[in-house]
């Protein structure tokens, strides 16, 4: 365990630093970036990537260092995106030293905090040179070509232009239905479901990404904007009780949609001690994140911390957010229970519809479309590589202003630009895919990405 001689511990936020300093133990000094203290400069004529001092953070450079010169263990606890590795390589190469090591963490809770201080990683600088480089590599390139439009548009007009599987679905009246399995299908067609009087089925009910959350928050009224709702979400995270400084939930950025192993374990103890009714799923129902993963999906880091009990410690908007997370989770880990309504075609007797909000049935046969929800845009274009969870929020509301886009009770439609280029989708998806496939790879050359970026 890093703990047993001084150790010094980078983080990026300072609101984080202080709470990770209050639950580590003596030994441990905690140092916040504050961003980039060093910005990435790239040259593509030569592949080259340089960090370049940031004059406004001389100070915090100066102290790193010097904390470094008496510490046994430099930890670099960032996120593993890009600007965390980029913040990661930045102070390995600065204080040049095999005392740098990366952590991971989980959780703002002096659990997660000892847990990141006992499982180090070394810090393979080439391999994050190499990565960060390829991803420069092809961004320039991209912009050089000048043949395709900006990439996340690209991503968005191949989500909307290619052929695809359908989950969701939108009836007459705005519901939103979903079917059991993913459904293949033209966008434009109509499918006719009558109300299923014979069996009771039930629908897993799937933890949170970042990328579920953010139009939930906006959806229950919670913030105005999409970037507000990351931002609140935010501010949950970095929050924490008054006398124990427990923090409340996990990391709030994410693209998993299941928890890890041990995680579940640990839930299921609080689950017993929290005295809930509802049964925990058996384990071939549980949704397993891998333990690759950076992050697995959001949720309360204690469940016998119930939203009513702290209710007074928290602002409104932040103690509605928790009791939002905290429910979901809850029935994420339960098992399902049986829908009240569920419809069916009877040209597709394998798969079932139902609607994703339970509301008093009007109707016994509904005419749905396929739709794409807010959550689906977020998710297919991290596995493009083109968005972030941490940027979801502020993208989808510029997304909305420049006519790309438009939003309507969490439904996504192309909007103008995008439909002037639709027919580019099947084409601009294979594009940044195999772009995306090659980022990780030690030899990126910038032919291979020209010859990538010249397909039709």
């Amino acid at each position: 365990m890093a703990t047993s001689a001084y150790t010094l511990l980078i983080v990026e936020s300072s609101v984080i630093a202080q709470i990770i300093q209050e639950m580590s133990p003596q030994s441990v000094y905690v140092i916040a970036t504050e961003g980039y203290c060093w910005k990435p400069r790239y040259d593509a004529e030569n592949n080259q990537l340089n960090a370049i001092a940031d004059p406004t953070k001389a100070s915090i450079r100066k102290e790193i260092k010097q904390q470094a010169e008496w510490a046994n263990v430099v930890i670099v606890a960032t996120d593993s995106d890009p600007s965390g590795d980029f913040i990661a390589w930045s102070v390995d190469r600065y204080l040049s030293t095999k005392r740098v090591k990366r952590g991971r963490l989980q959780s703002l809770s002096k659990s997660g905090v000892i847990s990141m201080l006992s499982e180090l990683t070394e810090i393979e600088s080439g391999h994050l040179e190499t990565r960060l480089k390829n991803r420069f590599l092809i961004k320039s390139e991209w912009f050089r070509q000048k043949k395709w439009p900006d990439m996340q548009l690209s991503g968005l007009i191949s989500v909307f232009g290619r052929p695809r599987t359908y989950r969701h679905f939108l009836g007459e009246n705005h519901q939103i239905f979903k079917s059991s399995e993913p459904l293949q299908c033209s966008s434009d067609e109509l499918i006719q479901v009558n109300l299923d009087q014979k069996s009771t089925l039930f629908a897993q009910f799937l933890p949170l990404s970042t990328y579920d959350l953010i139009p939930l928050i906006l959806n229950e009224g919670l913030s105005l904007n999409y970037n507000d709702a990351q931002l609140l979400l935010q501010q949950l995270f970095e929050s924490s009780l008054q006398d124990s400084r427990i923090s409340l939930i996990s990391y709030p950025r994410t693209d998993a949609r299941g928890f890890y192993t041990d995680t579940w374990d640990v839930m299921q103890t609080q689950h017993l001690k929290a005295g809930l009714n509802e049964r925990l799923k058996p384990r071939f129902l549980r949704d397993i994140a891998n333990p690759d993963t950076p992050h697995e999906s959001v949720h309360p880091i204690d469940l016998t911390i119930k939203p009513i009990s702290i209710k007074g410690e928290l602002t409104t908007q932040i103690g509605k957010l928790y009791e939002l997370i905290y429910n979901h989770t809850v029935k994420s880990l339960t098992i399902p229970k049986p829908l009240q309504f569920t419809f069916s075609n009877a040209l597709m007797p394998d798969l079932f519809f139902y609607q994703t909000e339970n509301s008093d049935l009007n109707n016994d046969s509904f005419s749905l479309r396929p739709c794409i929800t807010v959550d689906e845009i977020g998710l297919e274009l991290n596995k493009l590589g083109v968005l972030k969870p941490s940027g979801f929020g502020k993208s989808l509301d510029e997304w909305v202003d420049r006519n790309w886009i438009q939003i309507n009770s969490g439904v996504v439609k192309p909007g103008k630009t995008i439909l002037e280029q639709i027919q580019k989708g099947s084409t601009l998806e294979k594009i940044l895919t195999e772009l995306n496939e090659k980022a990780d790879f030690n030899s990126l050359h910038p032919e291979t990405i020209k010859t990538i970026l010249s397909s039709d």
